[in-house]
């Protein structure tokens, strides 16, 4: 499958090239600065721009079977809800239909347990980045208003490193600050999630367990100059 991959140079979204790529996936990546990146042999496509151009979002997603974004962060939080607009309507325009997300358990969504270790990261955030708050729940609501577009939203607790443990709990969860989830077990989820259509639509939460026997690193760092 030919995949559209949006902040694929971050922490997660590094891992998520990664495993796209051992699943026999193409790619195709926006990324600001493509002289930084380097998979020469690899089957990824290299777009230069980021996701407030719409016409790199355009070239980024044509032809593509599927995005998968984990834009966001605390630097460029236009992204999460400008950004995903633009993927968005660059996605009607192409006739492209699923989209796999992730953001953070801070982000509503009906249904949530109201639990008080939630009510905490979402105070910690709103201390440390009003901004990505803001924007993420924005994300959010478009999200819940968008029907045309079979969408996913993965939320996370903190993200640690980590391969796929195998044992992530994954659904309407009662997560806060001790919570975590590797970076293998997000991005397992992202993967299966493509063909998944019982997540159609829908916003689970995932976890890891909380002390894995063994986490293994789950791949060595993208190469940048």
């Amino acid at each position: 499958m030919k995949l559209a991959i949006f902040g694929g140079t971050g922490y997660v979204g590094q891992a998520l090239v990664r495993m796209a790529l051992d699943h026999g996936h193409d790619l195709r990546l926006l990324v600001r600065n493509p002289r930084k990146f380097d998979l020469s042999g690899s089957a990824v496509e290299v777009v230069a721009g980021d996701s407030l151009d719409i016409a790199a979002v355009r070239r980024t997603i044509a032809g593509c079977a599927a995005v998968l974004s984990t834009l966001g962060g605390y630097h460029g939080t236009p992204s999460l809800d400008e950004g995903t607009a633009s993927i968005l309507a660059a996605m009607r325009a192409s006739n492209i239909h699923r989209l796999v997300a992730m953001q953070g358990i801070h982000v509503p969504f009906p249904g949530d347990p109201n639990n008080l270790g939630k009510h905490i990261v979402s105070a910690f955030l709103t201390v440390r980045s009003p901004s990505l708050v803001r924007r993420s729940r924005a994300l959010g609501f478009m999200l819940q208003g968008t029907h045309d577009i079979d969408w996913t939203l993965i939320r996370v607790p903190r993200v640690v490193d980590g391969s796929p443990t195998q044992a992530a709990q994954t659904g309407s969860l009662r997560l806060g600050p001790s919570s975590s989830v590797t970076r293998g077990d997000v991005v397992a989820l992202m993967l299966d999630a493509l063909e998944n259509r019982s997540l159609v639509h829908a916003s689970p939460m995932v976890s890891s367990p909380r002390r894995p026997r063994e986490v293994l690193p789950t791949s060595e760092p993208l190469p940048f100059k």
